[in-house]
């Protein structure tokens, strides 16, 4: 047993979920259910943390929209999916702030 990982805990899930667990866990490449669960769980704990002043949020896109924002990063104009998302929204907050101040 992984040692950094002392406690145990039990839940009960449908057929249906872990049969999708079972799936994300083979498109992971995970050994076991279990790391998968402790990856999501680290995946919310860390999305709802506020001891800093940094908030994570979650952006689905269709495939249209990733596969522009990939040739604008293939042009240069940016470094990553993650970078281009923020300045695009900094540069929205920053227009619609000035609208309201007017």
């Amino acid at each position: 047993m992984n040692m950094s990982v002392p406690y145990r805990i039990t839940i009960r899930l449908s057929e249906e979920d872990l049969d999708k667990l079972t799936k994300l866990r083979e498109t992971l490449h995970k050994e076991t259910i279990s790391e998968v669960i402790r990856e999501a769980i680290s995946d919310l704990l860390n999305k709802y943390d506020d001891s800093n002043n940094v908030k994570n949020i979650q952006v689905k896109l269709t495939n249209r929209m990733v596969d522009n924002l990939n040739s604008i990063i293939e042009k240069g104009e940016a470094i990553s999916i993650d970078e281009l998302i923020r300045t695009i929204v900094k540069e929205y907050m920053a227009q619609n702030l000035d609208k309201g101040n007017r």
